[in-house]
């Protein structure tokens, strides 16, 4: 009865995949019949899609190519109403190929039955057939089909058989598969047939692929039970390839393990020299995916901290691990120039080489990424983990005047943080400045501010620009107020801080003042108090302080409403001078307290201490505000980047506090 059904299960599959290449259907191809390394025209009619009208339609086909993926993107062209073609070249062993078609923001994957084209002449063929729609195997394929297309364990072994019936010699490659599948579909003790497949395996000579999936074949047996024999497997693959992919993987685990600094370095070194990368750029093991970015870094930092040699860094910068190129840029730029730890122009030193080697990596897809993501999602992708990093590149451009290469970066992170960042913003209005686009920058500035996502230099742009003239202060708060009354960005803001409003009773403090004297919280009753919570080695907490210096100067004249910044948790011994250095530097018109002893753990953190406590938070920048009555009314931990958004958000506060009774 189980055949049976089986047999009908895979009778029904066959004839859908029949059908789905049925000439004048949502996607054909033609020739009907194709072969591998043959020039194709695939049709696409998107009358019954979600794809319907559209104007314009990308596309991705995913080759099954000697039992591995190629993404690839495709251009089609409107033929007539709905209609769309376009002409590619099979690979040279093309076994299945899969479309998936997109605009900017919907997609038609084929929904039940994918729009795939089988070649059932080659190998592979049929597996890729099964594997594609198969929740299992997931991790051996791209995800690019519906829920409603996954089928069985037992009918993708319905393929796996198909394949080897038709093409004997796939055994050698697909066996992980097939005995996966077998375990998760049959019941029963499969040990010994799995056995015998990897004996079977052994004997062959193997590629990388095939010595992994072997590695991962003896991880479908009980890893206690059968350790002898597991055992005397990979000591056998060890032999029989010393220089392969289960000797690379030991590798990278005793390299991530070593803890000594001297030692690293040289087993790094004995690593690179047995292990080449350029031999392994087929296979992707998963303790290469869990250690060697981590080993790597190990290694490197282990050059800056231990010998302050920074050479290995940038004369491996080629072939470094993609990740590393980010964590480099995070932590010898973005951090320093946060900090300002560094001078400018010494930074600008790293940054150019860094940055140098992320835009070369732009067209090279990582191994992780490999078979999921086709070149131009790729690009996507990586414009994704370089966008912020470029940013703080810009900024250096930007203090250097490198105003030629700061235009080119900002071309490059625009369709990432166009209106979404201040900091982007503020430079993107610069660099239209300097092109002498007055015009375009002012509409900028207006369609950021409708947003909430400008600066305090944005606003003066825009305040020289109105018509009521520098001094004509309450006509350009109306002008700004106008021009924001219809954001529904801003209407949502207000919502969400309105909704954050708390009542509880607060500690008071008594703390010593920047300006001379101590401040007394309960002494400010009958005031609204805002307190800002940061510390000088705190970058968040000094990226906020714009944002924070406009509500300051919102309020400067109104005797009701007073501001405190208590710098807590600072370390250095100097920290004052710091404190008084950096606020003159910036010329913000802050009122500064300092934090006390903690008389419990000696740390400068006694007020954030006692509030961190009691009202359960940790971190900075944190903000509070405390009512007329003495009572918290509204806090929030971090800063999300916006220094105008920040600036409403203190005022909606005040302001509705003031209209309580």
């Amino acid at each position: 009865m189980r055949i049976t059904k089986l047999l009908l299960i895979g009778f029904l599959f066959i004839n859908s995949l029949l059908l789905a290449q049925e000439p004048n259907k949502v996607f054909t191809v033609f020739p009907e019949l194709p072969n591998p390394g043959e020039e194709i025209i695939i049709t696409y009619n998107s009358e019954n899609t979600v794809l319907k009208n559209a104007k314009t339609i990308i596309g991705l086909l995913y080759t099954y190519d000697n039992f591995e993926w190629i993404v690839s993107d495709i251009s089609l062209k409107k033929e007539s109403e709905n209609i769309w073609k376009t002409q590619v070249r099979l690979e040279d062993k093309a076994a299945l190929i899969a479309c998936v078609f997109k605009t900017d923001k919907l997609t038609d994957n084929g929904g039940g039955i994918p729009y795939v084209w089988m070649l059932d002449k080659v190998p592979g063929s049929y597996f890729a057939w099964g594997l594609l729609r198969n929740k299992t195997l997931e991790d051996e394929r791209p995800s690019i089909v519906s829920d409603s297309s996954f089928i069985d364990d037992s009918v993708s072994l319905f393929w796996v058989n198909n394949e080897m019936k038709y093409h004997p010699t796939s055994r050698d490659e697909i066996f992980y598969e097939g005995l996966k599948l077998m375990k998760a579909s049959k019941e029963g003790n499969h040990t010994a047939r799995i056995k015998k497949e990897i004996q079977y395996i052994l004997g062959l000579q193997l590629n990388n692929s095939q010595q992994y999936k072997l590695q991962r074949t003896l991880g479908l047996l009980s890893q206690q039970e059968e350790k002898t024999f597991i055992d005397s497997i990979q000591n056998v693959l060890l032999e029989k390839y010393p220089k392969g992919v289960l000797a690379r993987d030991n590798g990278i685990l005793s390299l991530f393990k070593e803890s000594d600094p001297d030692k690293k370095i040289k087993a790094y070194k004995d690593f690179e020299q047995s292990f080449p990368q350029e031999n392994f750029k087929d296979v992707y093991t998963e303790t290469e995916a869990l250690y060697y970015d981590k080993a790597y870094k190990s290694v490197a930092y282990t050059y800056i901290i231990n010998k302050n040699d920074y050479s290995f860094i940038f004369d491996n910068l080629s072939k470094v691990p993609f990740s590393m190129l980010l964590d480099y840029s995070w932590h010898l730029v973005t951090i320093p120039y946060d900090r300002e730890t560094q001078s400018v122009d010494s930074l600008k030193v790293f940054a150019d080489k860094i940055v140098s080697a992320l835009e070369r990596r732009e067209t090279i897809i990582p191994k992780a990424y490999k078979n999921q993501l086709s070149p131009n999602q790729w690009k996507e992708e990586f414009l994704n983990f370089v966008d912020t990093e470029y940013l703080t590149y810009i900024k250096i451009l930007e203090k250097t005047k490198s105003y030629k290469e700061c235009k080119v970066f900002l071309e490059k992170i625009k369709p990432n943080l166009e209106y979404k960042n201040s900091d982007f913003n503020y430079l993107y209005t610069k660099q239209l400045l300097r092109d002498n686009k007055k015009e375009e920058a002012i509409n900028y500035i207006k369609d950021c501010l409708k947003v909430n996502n400008v600066t305090p230099e944005m606003l003066e742009i825009l305040r020289k620009n109105h018509e009521g003239g520098e001094n004509d202060e309450g006509s350009f708060s109306n002008y700004m107020t106008t021009l924001k009354s219809n954001s529904q960005v801003v209407k949502d803001q207000y919502n969400k801080v309105i909704s954050e409003l708390i009542n509880k009773p607060i500690e008071g403090f008594k703390l010593e003042s920047m300006q001379g004297g101590k401040v007394e919280l309960k002494k400010q009753k009958g005031k609204i108090v805002v307190i800002d919570m940061w510390a000088t080695w705190c970058a968040p907490c000094k990226k906020a302080m714009p944002g924070m210096q406009m509500a300051v100067t919102k309020y400067a004249t109104d005797n009701a409403v007073q501001f405190y910044f208590l710098d807590t948790q600072e370390y250095a011994k100097n920290y004052r001078e710091k404190v008084k250095a950096f606020i003159a530097e910036k010329g913000y018109t802050f009122n500064v307290l300092f934090d006390e002893k903690n008389p419990e753990t000696g740390k400068l953190d006694n007020t954030y201490s006692k509030y961190s406590k009691a009202f359960q938070f940790s971190g900075i920048p944190q903000k509070m505000i405390i009512d007329a009555k003495g009572n918290l009314r509204w806090r929030s931990t971090g800063y999300m980047g916006s220094p105008s958004e920040l600036a409403d958000e203190i005022s909606i506060i005040i302001e509705y506090l003031k209209t309580e009774k």
